[in-house]
């Protein structure tokens, strides 16, 4: 009964698991962007990412001034363009994935 059990659970957790892995895998998928996204685009990001840190921490000031009128977002559209979107791409987009949109 236990093997069973096993069985079960091993073929439900692979076939909800494996659509949903395969849904846009090689959409925009190119193997020749892997190495230069590994050994280029990421660092680049990274310090994109540090550059926008301290840019947003440097304009703070400025954005609670923009923040006081509506629709007071100014923090988070800033957060956003520069801490977010290089986030994002750095980290959030699969490797060798070319496309900067929808990830």
């Amino acid at each position: 009964m236990k093997h069973i059990f096993l069985v079960l659970a091993l073929i439900s957790t692979i076939s909800i698991s494996a659509p949903v892995y395969a849904e846009d895998a090689k959409e925009n998928y190119s193997p020749f962007f892997v190495i230069p996204d590994i050994l280029i685009y990421r660092p680049i990001g990274i310090a994109v990412i540090v550059a926008g840190a301290g840019l947003f921490a440097a304009m703070s000031p400025l954005t609670a001034l923009a923040q006081i009128s509506p629709p007071h977002d100014a923090f988070e559209i800033t957060s956003n363009i520069l801490i977010m979107g290089p986030v994002k791409y750095t980290f959030a987009r699969p490797v060798g994935n070319i496309s900067t949109s929808g990830f």
